[in-house]
């Protein structure tokens, strides 16, 4: 039996602990049961988010205007994720894509308020699974933002001119 100290200790551990954080084992058995739904016939690789859009995962890198350039050519944008829900499947689609952790742009840049907004015009961003002690704004150019920093889930701000992978989503 563990003595009080040592509770009191993993008690702390466990809540600083990132709460969308996850090694790939644990995305994978998430991922066991939630059911990604392919859009249209299927072919085209798009899965949906929501009621309303479908996500395609591009594992090429590029950085965020180029990222921008490729939703563009897909009729779409760089992925909103505005839930936990939202956010969780975006991990699935992830793992099943490339079952790697990558990182991946998704579509919220800074504001010149230093607060973060979805660059489709739709206002701040307010479900945020940032990893701890981000954003940072490291040398006051990280202005835009990816997913799975350091594990799968959590935010990071970045600098726009990195090179990562992308999720680009379009309206149904």
């Amino acid at each position: 039996m563990p003595s009080a100290v040592t509770t009191v200790l993993l008690m702390g551990a466990l809540m600083v602990a990132p709460a969308f954080a996850y090694d790939t084992e644990g995305v994978r058995r998430m991922c066991a049961d939630i059911q990604l739904e392919q859009c249209g016939d299927g072919a085209c690789g798009f899965y949906r988010l929501n009621e309303r859009s479908c996500v395609k995962i591009l594992t090429m890198e590029r950085d965020f205007q180029g990222a921008q350039m490729e939703c563009d050519g897909l009729q779409g944008q760089v992925v909103k994720v505005q839930n936990e829900e939202e956010h969780k499947k975006l991990l699935c689609m992830m793992m099943r894509v490339f079952p790697w952790r990558l990182h991946y742009w998704i579509g919220a840049v800074r504001g010149r308020d230093g607060g973060f907004y979805w660059v489709d015009g739709s206002g701040p961003v307010m479900f945020a699974p940032w990893r701890e002690f981000q954003p940072d704004n490291r040398h006051r150019e990280e202005d835009c933002v990816w997913m799975n920093s350091g594990t799968w889930g959590p935010w990071n701000d970045g600098p726009c001119y990195a090179s990562s992978s992308v999720a680009c989503q379009i309206a149904m």
